[in-house]
């Protein structure tokens, strides 16, 4: 019922805006939906950084960058370090299973399944659920993405409360003047690895169409450390009404991948091959669609609106680790999670006055995620009987969002103050508690009101360089297992509050020359009332506001374009963040005065692109300081057990390159780990996941 209702409000809201822009006078038709017009210098695009406004979200005022994929070689699967290769800061955790991506950023949060990181695609939230588990098990294809937007600074007020920043993948999508095209690319490379994408685009009259299909499998080094993905798209633009813009999408995904297992530090040592788990298998099967409205209500005022729809399945078979000869062990556990979020986007922008843009607008969804887990004794099957049923939750997130923001200019200088109301309740329930448990069953219905500030500002020293500064408050609401756990007796201090943080960022940007363009800052992030569990006695565990941690530091990025002869075209760049963190206060005492986890002091990347006739190379080194896996910074485990306290520093180069026969053939190849560096990013508290060795792969691309 509270879905309809949301789909109800949205689609109302939206109806009476397209109503009352039809009665407005009829203006000129523009070539673009929105054409907001500003007056005043503007800065060049130094760094590769977003436009003062877009699609009714304001990014002046705010640390901001873009990589172009159309100007990389191809990518496969995609690789997310040379993806990321030219956003500063942005750390990848690796592992193989390209269904889960773990990714954070300046030390916020353990990056397993990218928590501290919020994903959109074209605007629309990938999470399984935003704030009660707010993971990642899905991404598009490499070869459909376009771009990516990076927006730093509590997610800029813009997309909504998350401590960490944004990452907006813009993919390609239908379009009423697009030509004819039909595109499929073959792959092949190492581990058994196989990789197609097809795509067709055409149009007719005022509609565009829009097709693919990619495929990607491989076996891995590792015994059950292969991986089967299918994705599909179909989408559709309608631009037949003047001056707006209808579009639909949809997305559909499945993954199916092993789980060899994590090692010790000994064991990581000695064969990093080895199989501890070689029944783990994780599923994932999602549906994403949208609609989505633009127009252009007049010469200064435009409408954006959206509706989305994401259902997955989450599914894992997971057993304890053992090595043979012992003897495997006697059950397996079955989790499975489901996932349906319905929600809306819509922002309405008005240029006024001289050089001012207000923008104002609503966004909300509301998820249902019920959740089961069964024990099975057969280590091989699915099958969830209800005689092994261990526990079952119905879990219901309702999330509702208004937030205005204007541009001010004035003259050089420009201010962007930013408001946010957050009002997000959940409705939970223990329909089945676990056997093991004393305690009652939980019914819990709770709701959280918050109100958030931000603040932009520019001044503009010349047509090519500006200062910027940011100040943005963001909270990060508690995750499902925070409130119901449904393992532990939830010992009684269990029921920890909001985690808030401040957000600074002050920097300088500059087009120095045509060629030479550089954007720097300083920065730094108080985070207050961190979310942990903690271990009660030797079976209770609890999840508490543990304590603060201050992050600072520098980010640097630079990017010059060498003049070489007509048609010959080479650019380098190269990025790095410092960084410094400590935990500044905490329920244990000893941990006060420690570096936060997953915070490497550097994290440096560099490299080359190159373009002529019809070639195009990269070349790419990514190094990563040594860091802590966890708060306390001291080892796990005793003996041949231990997991060492630090992840070691490590470096790695990547080059692809591609080949464009002619109009309608070219040839594509990459080397991953071109040096073969053995290292790993990726700790849990069972052990190292070893992250890829060197790979390799080859393929080629037809066109019409």
């Amino acid at each position: 019922m509270k879905v309809n209702r949301v789909a109800q409000h949205v689609a109302l809201a939206l109806a009476i805006c397209s109503l009352q822009s039809q009665a407005a006078e009829p203006q000129e038709k523009q070539s673009q939906i929105e054409v907001l017009e500003v007056r005043g210098a503007q800065i060049a695009d130094s760094g590769n950084k977003l436009p003062d406004i877009q699609q009714g979200r304001i990014f002046a005022g705010k640390k901001t960058s873009v990589v172009e994929l159309s100007e990389q070689p191809t990518l496969i699967e995609p690789n997310l370090r040379q993806m990321f290769a030219t956003l500063p800061g942005l750390f990848v955790s690796e592992q193989k299973i390209p269904s889960i991506y773990n990714v954070n950023y300046r030390g916020l949060g353990d990056p397993h399944e990218s928590e501290f990181v919020a994903f959109y695609q074209d605007n629309v939230p990938l999470a399984a659920n935003l704030f009660g588990y707010a993971t990642m098990y899905y991404m598009p294809g490499g070869q459909r993405i376009e771009r990516v937007e990076f927006i730093r600074g509590g997610s800029g007020l813009l997309y909504g409360p998350q401590i960490g920043p944004v990452v907006n993948f813009v993919t390609r999508g239908p379009s009423a003047q697009a030509e004819t095209r039909i595109v499929t690319e073959h792959a092949v490379g190492s581990d058994a690895m196989y990789s197609t994408y097809n795509e067709a685009r055409w149009s007719q009259g005022n509609t565009g169409f829009m097709a693919s299909f990619d495929h990607r499998r491989a076996d891995g080094p590792r015994n059950n450390e292969d991986f089967d993905v299918s994705s599909g798209y179909l989408g559709l633009s309608y631009e037949g009404f003047k001056d707006i813009k209808i579009g639909a999408n949809l997305d559909v995904y499945s993954s199916d991948s092993g789980e060899a297992g994590r090692l010790t530090s000994a064991e990581f040592a000695n064969n990093r091959d080895l199989v501890k788990t070689p029944f783990n298998r994780v599923k994932i099967d999602q549906t994403l669609a949208s609609l989505t409205y633009e127009q252009q209500l007049d010469a200064a005022s435009s409408l954006n609106g959206k509706i989305w729809y994401l259902a997955m399945d989450r599914f894992s078979r997971r057993s304890g680790a053992f090595v043979p000869p012992a003897n495997p062990p006697s059950s397996t556990t079955v989790d499975e999670q489901q996932f349906r979020n319905l929600g809306y986007d819509l922002r309405y922008s008005l240029a006024w006055g001289e050089n001012n843009i207000l923008t104002a607008g609503t966004s909300g969804f509301s998820g249902d995620s019920p959740r089961t887990q069964h024990r099975n004794s057969d280590l091989t099957s699915d099958a969830q009987n209800a005689a092994d049923l261990r526990f079952e939750q119905d879990r219901v997130t309702t999330y509702t969002a208004l937030f205005v923001e204007n541009l001010f200019r004035f003259g050089n200088i420009s201010l962007v103050p930013a408001v946010r109301y957050e009002r997000l309740n959940y409705d939970m329930v223990e329909v089945v508690k676990s056997a093991s448990l004393n305690r009652d069953a939980i019914d819990l219905d709770r709701t959280f009101n918050e109100l958030l500030f931000g603040l932009g500002a520019g001044l503009k020293l010349s047509d090519t360089a500006e200062v910027y500064a940011n100040i943005s408050e963001s909270y990060r609401p508690q995750r499902f297992d925070d409130l119901i756990n449904p393992t532990s007796e939830l010992a009684g201090s269990n029921d920890p509050s909001v985690s808030k943080a401040m957000n600074y960022e002050l920097g300088y940007r500059s087009q120095v020359t045509e060629q030479f363009a550089f954007d720097v800052s300083v920065f730094r992030i108080d985070f207050k009332d961190k979310i942990e569990q903690i271990q009660v006695n030797i079976t209770d565990i609890e999840r508490v506001n543990s304590g603060d941690s201050r992050h600072q530091g520098v980010e640097l990025s630079l990017q010059y374009a060498f003049a070489l002869s007509p048609g010959h075209n080479l650019t380098a760049f190269a990025n790095g963040s410092w960084l410094d963190t400590e935990i500044t206060s905490s329920t244990n005492a000893s941990l006060v005065g420690n570096k936060v986890s997953f915070a490497p002091d550097y994290l440096v990347r560099t490299g080359l692109n190159y373009a002529s006739n019809g070639l195009t190379a990269a070349l790419s080194l990514t190094l990563v300081g040594d860091q802590y896996w966890q708060d306390s910074n001291l080892p796990r485990g005793t003996g041949t057990a231990t997991i060492d306290a630090k992840i070691p520093s490590y470096q790695v180069v990547d080059l692809t390159g591609e080949y464009e026969l002619s109009a309608q053939w070219s040839l594509y190849a990459g080397i991953n780990n071109l040096l073969d560096e053995n290292y790993y990013s990726r700790v849990r508290t069972d052990g190292i996941e070893p992250a890829p060795e060197r790979t390799a792969y080859f393929g080629f691309r037809f066109s019409l």
